[in-house]
């Protein structure tokens, strides 16, 4: 079984927080619940940070999440869930895929995320939302 989880940026402060995905019954608050060995933590986040783990690693161990930008062997890639999967856009554009070997535990390093660091990509476009 894969593992599923999440990661969103607090709404209080600059921390990443990594676990389960919960809503308010009205939608109003989205929260990463994370669990601490014997408790369970609920840390309210900023909705458009929170992006899925792939299941994927970079070279050096990293978990991939969706949102990060990547470093493919000097081209520089975002990850992001479109048509049903996680794809890696060059420079965050949804018209450039890189195709081939998408090995990300040999040739890929994240660098940064789209929230932080968008200033790494060069867009011809400026959307970066989910395409689901």
């Amino acid at each position: 079984m894969r593992t599923i989880k999440f990661r969103g940026k607090s709404i209080l402060t600059d921390e990443w927080f990594y676990g389960d995905l919960v809503h308010s019954a009205d939608k109003k608050r989205t929260a990463i619940l994370v669990n601490d060995k014997d408790s369970y933590d609920e840390c309210e986040v900023v909705p458009e940070t929170v992006g899925q783990f792939t299941s994927l690693y970079d070279c050096d161990g990293k978990e991939i999440f969706e949102g990060d930008i990547l470093d493919f062997n000097g081209i520089k890639v975002e990850v992001r869930f479109v048509r049903g999967v996680f794809a890696f856009l060059v420079n965050g554009d949804l018209d450039e895929e890189l195709c081939g070997d998408c090995r990300t535990d040999l040739f890929a390093k994240v660098i940064g995320n789209i929230y932080e660091n968008s200033d790494m990509l060069k867009r011809r476009r400026a959307d970066h939302g989910s395409d689901n």
